[in-house]
């Protein structure tokens, strides 16, 4: 007897183990409002790394004006750094949008294709209370040949509830469509905006490698303008000591 309070003890705790194993987890946070947050932080991190790029190239502007060498090559591998920190960043966040954007169109896919589901599993239904309908309107007839008021009457009822159903399958069917349909526009407006954002990207990197070209080679240009302005006080320096070497020799 004293064996059956610890069996029934026992049997509660693996009951209650039981339940909490089969305790669903907690929802977590929606997909793509995580997306979101995780892109945006991406951009201020962009953004304050950005803001450090423009200090360290200014620094390394000064740097080259006070031509210390040490200084110019400490500012050259600081800028650098910077530099990759910027890609990173920004392959980073564009990585975390190729991604929801991924993710955002498989959704939508997913949610078109149960759209056509439902729709399909309405047109089925009213088809079949539609030829419930008409079997109920036969056995309205037939009541009425037989003169059975009851019968008469039954048959009656059936055909306003059968009425009412094939209705509500109607508006069914109609909602669903009409949910569909601005499903689909959405799916349409996405993918838009999505090629938009794309060409809008790669117009800005275009912009970017363009100006990098322009402030290259304008860089090219100052060097080389001012190797012929070298080459230039050179050759005058050059003909000036010839010109004194001819007049002594006159004189």
């Amino acid at each position: 007897m004293k064996r059956i309070p610890t069996l029934l003890a026992l049997s509660i705790a693996l009951f209650s183990l039981s339940a909490l194993a089969q305790t669903p987890p907690p929802t977590s946070k929606d997909a793509v409002r995580a997306d979101r947050e995780r892109i945006r932080a991406g951009e201020v991190e962009l953004q304050k790394d950005r803001e450090q790029l423009r200090k360290d190239q200014q620094a390394l502007e000064a740097a080259r004006k006070s031509g210390d060498p040490a200084k110019i090559k400490a500012a050259e591998d600081k800028l650098r750094a910077s530099r990759k920190e910027v890609a990173g960043d920004r392959r980073q966040v564009e990585a975390d949008r190729e991604r929801m954007q991924k993710d955002a169109l498989q959704r939508d896919r997913e949610r078109i294709k149960a759209d056509q589901e439902k729709i399909k599993a309405d047109e089925a239904k009213l088809k079949r209370d539609q030829e419930q309908l008409k079997k109920d309107r036969q056995a309205l007839e037939d009541a009425r040949k037989s003169g059975d008021k009851a019968r008469i009457r039954a048959a009656e009822e059936r055909i306003r509830a059968g009425r009412q159903q094939v209705e509500a399958d109607r508006e069914r069917l109609q909602r669903d469509q009409r949910r569909a349909r601005e499903h689909r526009e959405d799916f349409r407006d996405d993918r838009r905006d999505r090629r938009e954002d794309r060409s809008d990207r790669r117009d800005d990197q275009r912009d970017r490698h363009e100006g990098r070209d322009e402030r290259q080679s304008k860089g090219k240009k100052d060097w080389a303008h001012s190797e012929k302005k070298g080459r230039g006080h050179e050759n005058r320096d050059e003909r000036r000591e010839d010109r004194r070497g001819s007049d002594s020799g006159r004189r």
